[in-house]
């Protein structure tokens, strides 16, 4: 009897091991893309705002930064995708499916409490397949040009966004306000 109480404690205490090395390792390649993609939209988002201010990036945001996306994501070794997505979204195609809501209302309920949010959440989906999910928060005043409240948006540039995204729920925000999620879908 106590050698199967012990073998089972050993087996116990390896697969917490395991997984604690495993959710590091998830950890850091979703770092690597998220700060791959989060780069490459930076810097296409910040050459558009200086070449002609917010209209010009809103055009560029809805007309090319989903192509600049896929093609981040085919850079990425296989099994690992990143999107963005928000329960207030612009693009019908940042809604967030029902399990990456519940973990974006999660860090709402977190963030509106005033509590500290993680840098990185990671979630086992299935067997060798998990979501990292790390926050976006609006850090910038230059992103309240688009998604702040209509005192402080550019008219024209909303103009144009209003016009592509009818139903653009991603406006009202005020700087320090958690925007959404970078979600880094990797199979192993």
């Amino acid at each position: 009897m106590k050698k199967i109480i012990l073998s089972t404690v050993v087996v116990v205490m390896s697969a917490t091991f395991l997984s604690a090395t495993t959710n590091q390792e998830i950890k850091q390649e979703a770092k690597a893309a998220i700060m791959k993609m989060g780069k490459t939209l930076k810097m296409h988002m910040k050459q558009n705002m200086k070449a002609g201010g917010p209209v010009q990036a809103a055009t560029f945001c809805s007309e090319k930064a989903r192509g600049i996306e896929k093609k981040v994501n085919a850079s990425y070794k296989k099994g690992i995708s990143v999107k963005r997505i928000s329960l207030k979204y612009r693009n019908p195609a940042d809604k967030p499916t029902a399990d990456e809501a519940k973990v974006l209302q999660e860090l709402h309920t977190a963030f509106d409490a005033k509590k500290q949010l993680p840098k990185m959440v990671v979630k086992e989906v299935g067997k060798n397949h998990y979501k990292v999910y790390k926050p976006i928060f609006i850090n910038k005043g230059v992103c309240l040009t688009c998604h702040g409240a209509g005192d402080v948006r550019d008219e024209q540039a909303y103009k144009l966004i209003k016009a592509k995204y009818p139903d653009d729920k991603a406006v009202g925000y005020q700087k320090g306000d958690l925007r959404g999620a970078f979600v880094v879908d990797i199979v192993k």
